[in-house]
Parts: structure tokens; C-alpha cells; sequence
């Protein structure tokens, strides 16, 4: 749950929004690169090199590149076209800075993002890497038409939120299983917040329990050290928790600590969906004040794992550990 730390440097926003201006080809109701033109803010750019460990470098990184899985080489196309333009069976996989994340790929948010703390800077650590700024949905009803612009939706705080209908739900569904990423985050407010968010889920027999879990004694958050070999978790270690909720129901449980799972990922028709037990990933003190936290590494995990097979797929810069 979110709280304000003495010395921590507060909320991260994971204001992910959509980096919208990729793309036209619409596969099965899932936007699939090319020239969207949807509200595109913020600037791509790479700088200094993102550095292992905890440090936060907002700028792009200029290390890594080449080699994807099963040695299929992606990350060198140079524009966001819709097109399989080097013929090596992923469209649009762009990474002009070389920092693990592709620059034509298009991320929506619901709800809010944390209040506490100096805001946007997980924006701007995506924005830095990507060729196009972020679009938050916020409170949007969930349709076909708004949905189909994004290859990656993540839930922030939907406490606040109108209740899904289940339309909305159906929606959401339909573009999952058409080959979306669907990322739930939790911990924002009270044990009613679960509500909204766990009738995304239902229909993929996932939901968040109702008790609060991990809670710190001191200043630093519980780290979470029980991981299974995935490829959301490939190199992680060790992440920090405080007050979350336990992630049940199907998928694969692929994190936990002190006997509570805290990470699920599953795998639905062409769609993906992956629930992580908390927020504080989102913090900007759990990525500068833990070296020892392998945050930027889970989120560049998470990101390629949830983005479409055969779309903006890039390879995971090895300094980042």
C-alpha cells in the first residue's frame, strides 16, 4: 500500500500510458505497429548507458542489442511501420537507443498511479526509450475501438474507477485473447480496491486475496527472494514488497515470499496476463535506494513478455542485471 517514507524518494508513476503513434495493422482488435497517432507525448532519445544495479537513469540506454530468443537477430529495423522491413519474422522490432525497450511500442493505463512523491519519472524512463510519450486511459469505459490502439495495458489504482461493467470486461477479454498484454498492479488504497480489478480478471479464474501481506517493519520494503525460472523473471533476484495482496487462481506462480505468491503470469488463446501482489516497484526509492533490486530488469522482462511474439520484440541489453 502506498505511504510516504521519510528519505525515499516517493512514487514512481507508472503513468505507462500508450507510446500511441506506431502503428495502423489491427490483428484481431490488438494494435500491431505502423502509425497510430494516438495522443503521443514525450520525445524518444537515448543518453548515457542504463547502468546495472539500483540507479535510476531516466535517459535511454546505448549498450545491448543484437541477439533475441532462439537466436533470431531483432532490434536493428529503424521505424515504426507496420512492416517486417529486415524479414526476420517481427514487425517493427525498433531500438534505436539499444535499452531494452522498443520504440514503437504502444502502452495504455487504467485508473491512477501513485499521489505520493515527485511524478512521472517511470514515464520518463519510458519515454527516454521509446519514440513516442504515454497515453493514460484513467477512468475511459473499456471498448474494442479504445482498445485496439495498444499492444500492453497496465492496472494502476481502479479503486476509484467506475465498476466495470461487464461489457467492459468483455472487451478487455476479447482483445486479450486477440493477443494483448494485460499487467495488474495492486496496494494503492484499502482492501476495496481488489474490487475493481478483480473483475478484469475473473474471467481468467485470477483475483487478488483480501488480506494485506508483506508489510515492513522498518524503512525498507520486504524483498521478495522466492523466484521461478520464466522468462517475466529471468535474472531477478530480489524485488521489495510492503503491504500488498496475495495473487491467486490460475497461471503460473512465479514469485513468492513467506509462503504468499505475489506473481502469476498466464498465458490466454494469443494474450498474455501477469499480476504482480504490489506497487512499490513503481517507487523510485525501490530503484535507487536497492542495488540489490533488480526492478529495471523486471520491468524490461515483463514488457517483452507481454508484447506480441511477432511484434516489437528487442533484445534485453546484458548490463542490465
Amino acid at each position: 500500500m502506498m505511504r510516504f517514507v521519510p528519505g525515499a524518494a516517493g512514487a514512481l508513476l507508472l503513468a505507462l500510458g500508450a507510446a500511441t503513434a506506431c502503428g495502423a495493422e489491427d490483428s484481431g482488435g490488438v494494435a500491431g505497429g505502423g502509425q497510430s497517432g494516438v495522443g503521443s507525448t514525450g520525445g524518444g532519445g537515448s543518453g548515457a548507458g542504463s547502468g546495472s544495479g539500483g540507479g535510476l537513469n531516466v535517459g535511454g540506454g546505448a549498450s545491448g542489442g543484437g541477439t533475441g530468443d532462439g537466436g533470431v537477430v531483432t532490434g536493428n529495423e529503424d521505424k515504426c511501420d507496420g512492416i517486417d522491413n529486415d524479414k526476420n519474422g517481427i514487425v517493427d522490432d525498433v531500438d534505436v537507443g539499444k535499452d531494452g525497450v522498443c520504440d514503437c511500442l504502444r502502452i495504455a493505463t487504467l485508473g491512477e498511479p501513485g499521489t505520493v512523491g515527485q511524478p512521472n519519472v517511470f514515464d520518463a524512463w519510458l519515454a527516454a526509450r521509446s519514440t513516442y510519450g504515454t497515453t493514460p486511459l484513467k477512468d475511459k469505459a473499456l471498448t474494442a475501438d479504445l482498445l485496439k490502439e495498444f499492444q500492453i495495458i497496465v492496472s494502476q489504482n481502479v479503486s476509484n474507477n467506475h465498476a466495470y461493467s461487464a461489457a467492459e470486461v468483455g472487451a478487455l477479454g476479447t482483445w486479450i485473447k486477440a493477443g494483448g498484454g494485460f499487467m495488474t498492479l495492486i496496494g494503492y488504497a484499502g482492501p476495496s480496491e481488489i474490487q475493481n480489478v478483480n473483475q478484469l480478471l475473473a474471467p481468467f479464474g485470477m483475483s487478488y486475496g483480501p488480506e494485506q501481506i508483506l508489510q515492513k517493519s522498518g524503512a525498507n520494503t520486504i524483498p521478495v527472494t522466492g523466484w521461478v525460472k520464466h522468462p517475466v523473471t529471468n535474472g531477478v533476484t530480489q524485488i521489495g514488497v510492503d503491504n500488498g495482496y496475495p495473487v491467486n487462481g490460475a497461471g503460473l506462480a512465479l514469485a513468492s515470499e513467506q509462503s504468499w505468491t505475489v506473481l502469476r503470469a498466464q498465458e490466454v488463446s494469443a494474450g498474455k496476463v501477469l499480476m504482480w501482489g504490489d506497487e512499490w516497484l513503481t517507487f523510485d526509492s525501490e530503484w535507487k535506494g536497492h542495488p540489490e533490486y533488480q526492478v529495471e530488469l523486471f520491468w524490461l522482462n515483463a514488457l517483452k513478455w507481454l508484447s506480441p511474439a511477432n511484434n516489437c520484440q528487442v533484445p534485453i541489453p546484458p548490463s542490465i542485471k
